[in-house]
């Protein structure tokens, strides 16, 4: 009875404690992963610092034609690996300017280049309503957009944010957007099988890739600090199906001499005027007396376009180029649609300790020494 009372107790006492132990490892581990996952949350910060430290001491030139300062390997650092990335966000259309932010009224210059940029990625160009709708801070629904009525009846309801997006996350909560439309490659392998591409040269292969397709890498949505707002494109950053849309007279030739010539400078193009004496840039976009040379524009009315004179003027026109257009030259253009220094960047912090890795991010304006947004993952 005493060695049988022995092992039961022994037994007891043994499960107890096997059971303790357990729940202490639990509590090791837990404690261990949030410990990892604070330092790896540390050296992100750190590595945020190091882009921002980057920008701000590196020339520009050189940060593009270095290219390891944009993209830097990953460092071992305190137990873990830290490392960053920057990229010009200002390279990409901003959705927010479609409405501009002084007035509220439609931005028709940047309506008309992200139509482009919709029909060349496969979009229906009527998805652009609903993001025109979201920003606007009317209740007048465009055709194909949505207002108060369409987001209160979901279920659960939304309200609709009429102001501008603080991120591009915010695009997935609208009419007919979705993640995969924002963030997955829209590239269409049958129409790719229509394209060959036998007669390009290994460079120009290169020169569109499949993240081309993908429309987070085009599009992007900032508040831009105070009134230093800037609906130009920086070619230094931009992918080729931006270059494609920044006007309705541009070419793939033109994108390519762009692309190209930018290789031959080394990553960077340090004056838009490198490009004036260009052929694919010398076509015409209007005729001697002003009128558009095209009537094609889908997209409505365009301000950067000249204003044909009245009739009984008996003034002339200079004849304007695709250079004009988008450089912004010319004696009826009033501002141009591109620039080759970049202002507004993006950087990412990414910190590694065992399998805790966290990420710091944040859109700056270079030019003003403002975060714009922040978040941390």
């Amino acid at each position: 009875m005493v060695l049988f009372l022995v092992a039961a107790i022994g037994g007891s006492s043994f499960v107890i404690a096997n059971q303790y132990a357990g729940d202490r490892m639990i509590d090791f581990k837990i404690a261990k992963a949030n410990a990892d996952g604070f330092k790896a949350f540390l050296l992100a910060r750190a590595g945020l610092q190091g882009g921002l430290g980057a920008l701000k001491k590196v020339p520009e030139e050189v940060l593009y034609q270095s290219g390891i300062a944009f993209n830097p390997p990953p460092i071992p650092m305190a137990g873990g690996t830290i490392y960053y990335r920057i990229s010009a966000e200002d390279g990409k259309f901003n959705i927010n300017d479609l409405i501009k932010a002084y007035d509220n009224l439609p931005n028709l210059k940047v309506q008309e280049m992200i139509t482009k940029l919709f029909e060349q990625l496969g979009i229906p160009r009527e998805r652009i309503f609903p993001i025109i709708d979201w920003i606007d801070d009317n209740s007048e629904e465009m055709g194909g957009g949505a207002e108060v009525y369409y987001y209160s009846n979901l279920k659960p309801p939304r309200k609709i944010k009429n102001a501008q997006m603080y991120s591009l996350s915010e695009l997935t909560a609208l009419k007919g957007w979705n993640r995969k439309l924002v963030y997955e490659s829209l590239k269409n392998p049958e129409k790719e099988k229509n394209n060959s591409k036998d007669f390009l040269s290994e460079e120009e292969k290169l020169l569109v890739t499949d993240a081309d397709y993908v429309l987070s890498n085009n599009i992007t949505a900032y508040l831009p600090f105070k009134d230093t707002g800037d609906d130009r494109i920086n070619i230094n950053a931009a992918p080729y199906h931006v270059l494609m849309s920044i006007s309705e007279f541009m070419t793939r030739q033109a994108v390519m001499r762009i692309l190209k010539y930018k290789l031959e400078k080394g990553g960077y193009i340090k004056e838009i005027n490198d490009l004036k004496n260009f052929a694919e840039f010398q076509i015409k976009t209007t005729s001697m007396g002003g009128t558009p040379a095209s009537t094609s524009n889908t997209s409505g009315a365009n301000n950067n376009q000249p204003t044909p004179p009245s009739a009984n003027s008996g003034q002339n026109q200079q004849a304007l180029t695709l250079f004009d257009e988008i450089a912004g030259q010319g004696t009826a253009v009033s501002t141009g649609r591109v620039k080759t220094k970049g202002e507004i960047y993006k950087v990412v912090g990414v910190g590694t300790v065992g399998n805790a890795t966290r990420r710091v991010s944040c859109i700056f304006d270079l030019t003003n020494d403002q975060i714009l947004f922040y978040s941390e993952d």
